[in-house]
């Protein structure tokens, strides 16, 4: 299985392939999002090679469709006719929303709908409220809603079906309420969209092929649905019956001329001619390396000079945003997460080592850098730079080390014992709240599990959408998260840092907790290196905004004096 994202109109689509040359492309409802259903779908239909969407705004799909009809069909079309699909299916609540993209891809030869009965229930009551809440309880009502979604009939809370399909794995639920979770005001934008899919004059432009329990009597088995499918998958799109290519510009015109417009806004059909690409600050991308497949963000012009921009553990890049916005005036930035975090492939479930995971960056770096690449790293991703910098310095400009961890064995020990708790998905989502109680004590706590005065931080909490998203990172990682954090506890800085020959900056700022360490760090560092302190730690939430800006300056002038 493979990821991938499309450029559209509106921002990327993310899609998971179960083969090179898909015929049937799957729009995922509430039950699930588009990794775990395409695993399911591996497993138990190997012979059904598929692709399946995330829907906008939906873990790796950008939200700007999220919000009509119009533009999420359109994007949606949009990887329907890249692909060469002749199958749309929806599932519950993307039934109409499958019918207004099918009517779009003049390619289209077949429309399914599954468990319909979903969506018409959805239309009678009010979306979950996953607001982000201080105590992160918004966590646990989505996780119950989609739970309950595969467990009894729509609309209906109290009596499971008889004959339904199986409950998925706890971890293949926690993949699709934390994909929901990335991005929760795109997750109700969205039930609207579902909602109001069936007004969109295009969703009855290809009559609906079959349908799979349109009573809604209860959730569908995958594999019954699937083998109600057409045999002809993995073909190309035919030609349309009058011999004209599905792109003819007069089709698009056409199409566009028909699409739901905005509410408020102006139509947003499928334009004819090429993709025009919205400017987006961060793209997202994945990467293929000797352990699998490495999810990317990229930042800036791709013929600026690359930058590596590498993370803290145990969560993803997406914390590094803020940074990138302001390095992507200058360079590429280009950001991964680590084999075993964020949305990266999860291959090791074993200790494993910085030296290894800098290997797999270097892969990165050559495939996106062509030729020697800027870097900066914070904490986990420090030790990671600086192991680059000693192995593979061919690759390496200049480097920014920030907080690289040197600790006293003794405290390194105990972390080891207590820091690094299971993450594991249960069938009750009670990970959720562990997640969520790691991630705010890490603000109060240094290390966080010691929850007394004499280990208070001088940090205020953050605000729950910032709490939010730095659980989400977590969770996104899930029980592979310590695999990274380990290793950068292991990794022995003081032996490795004398060996640095690259020029480097070692730095932290006054909030972090590893600020302490820059004494340390400058007696074990070689000459030539700068060592000093910086006015903020710009991934940080609650820091000041001309500090941050006067941070990332002294980063721009360090590296750009190469």
């Amino acid at each position: 299985m493979q990821g991938r994202h499309f450029d559209t109109g509106h921002g990327q689509i993310r899609v998971w392939l179960t083969d090179d040359r898909p015929g049937v492309l799957l729009l995922p409802g509430i039950r699930w999002s588009g990794r775990p259903l395409a695993e399911e779908i591996a497993l138990c239909a190997p012979g059904h090679p598929v692709a399946v969407a995330d829907l906008p705004g939906v873990g790796g799909s950008a939200p700007g469709a999220a919000a009509g009809v119009g533009p999420a069909a359109d994007a949606l079309a949009r990887v329907a006719g890249a692909l060469g699909v002749h199958t749309v299916v929806g599932l519950d609540m993307s039934c109409d929303l499958a019918a207004a993209v099918a009517g779009r891809v003049p390619g289209c030869r077949e429309l399914v709908q599954v468990d319909r009965g979903h969506l018409t229930a959805a239309r009678e009551t009010a979306p979950p409220d996953v607001t982000p809440r201080g105590d992160g309880t918004h966590l646990s009502r989505l996780w119950q809603t989609v739970r309950n979604a595969h467990l009894f009939a729509p609309g209906s809370e109290r009596a499971t079906v008889p004959g339904r399909a199986e409950l998925p794995s706890p971890a293949a639920l926690d993949r699709t309420v934390v994909a929901f979770a990335e991005r929760p005001e795109a997750f109700i934008a969205l039930w609207q969209t579902w909602c109001r899919a069936g007004e969109d004059p295009l969703a009855g432009g290809r009559p609906v092929t079959a349908q799979v329990n349109p009573e809604g009597t209860g959730p569908t088995p995958v594999h019954e649905w699937l083998g109600r499918l057409s045999k002809a998958h993995g073909h190309p799109a035919p030609e349309t019956p009058d011999g004209a290519s599905p792109d003819r510009p007069e089709a698009a015109r056409d199409r566009a001329r028909r699409a739901l417009p905005l509410a408020g806004g102006p139509a947003c059909g499928t334009p004819s001619g090429p993709v025009v690409i919205r400017e987006t600050a961060i793209r997202r991308a994945f990467t293929d390396t000797s352990v699998g497949q490495i999810h990317v963000r990229l930042a800036g012009d791709p013929a600026a000079p690359p930058l590596l921009a590498l993370h803290s553990a145990p969560g993803s890049a997406g914390l590094l945003e803020p940074l990138m916005r302001g390095l992507a005036e200058d360079f590429h930035v280009i950001a991964p997460d680590y084999p075993g975090n964020g949305e990266s492939d999860k291959p090791w479930r074993d200790e494993i080592d910085i030296g290894r995971l800098a290997d797999v960056m270097a892969e990165v770096a050559e495939r996106h850098a062509g030729g020697p690449a800027f870097l900066w790293g914070t904490h986990t991703g420090a030790l990671i730079a600086l192991e680059m910098c000693v192995r593979r310095a061919d690759l390496v400009r200049r480097a920014v080390l920030e907080a690289p961890p040197l600790l006293p064995p003794d405290f390194t020990a105990d972390i080891l014992e207590h820091y690094l708790p299971p993450l594991r998905a249960d069938r009750f989502g009670s990970h959720l709240v562990r997640a969520w109680g790691m991630r705010h004590d890490m603000f109060l706590f240094w290390p966080w599990y010691r929850d007394r005065t004499a280990a208070d931080r001088p940090l205020r909490v953050p605000r729950a959408r910032e709490l939010h998203d730095w659980t989400v990172g977590l969770l996104q990682s899930g029980p592979t998260y310590h695999l990274s954090y380990a290793a950068a506890f292991r990794y022995p800085t003081r032996d490795r840092l004398p060996k640095l020959t690259v020029p480097a900056l070692i730095c932290a700022g006054p909030d972090d907790m590893l600020a302490d360490n820059l004494p340390a760090l400058r007696s074990a560092a070689p000459d030539g290196v700068t060592l000093a302190a910086t006015p903020a730690t710009c991934w940080y939430p609650d820091q000041d905004p001309a500090a941050v800006a006067e941070t990332v300056r002294r980063y721009r002038d360090y590296l750009a004096a190469a």
